[in-house]
């Protein structure tokens, strides 16, 4: 079974309240690419912030950020989606 690799995710965007790309992500956290691309949509607690315009070409990059989630959050009532 692999590891999750979520928490590294989540302390590198932590750590950058301002956000990162998945680059700049791949940086911090020497995870591949693809793990990053897999690992970012499923992630609760992660969402794009805002859109940066690349340097060349016509080309916008997301910009991520993760929120805190509070610890008394409540968990979704299940009986709610089945009516």
């Amino acid at each position: 079974m692999r590891r999750s690799r979520h928490a590294d995710i989540r302390k590198a965007l932590r750590e950058h309240p301002d956000g990162l790309t998945r680059k700049q992500i791949q940086f911090y956290t020497n995870l591949t690419a693809d793990c990053i691309k897999m690992a970012l949509p499923v992630m609760p607690d992660v969402y794009i912030d805002r859109w940066e315009k690349q340097r060349y070409g016509r080309d916008w990059t997301p910009v991520y950020i993760a929120i805190p989630v509070p610890e008394n959050s409540p968990k979704p009532d299940i009986n709610f989606f089945k009516k």
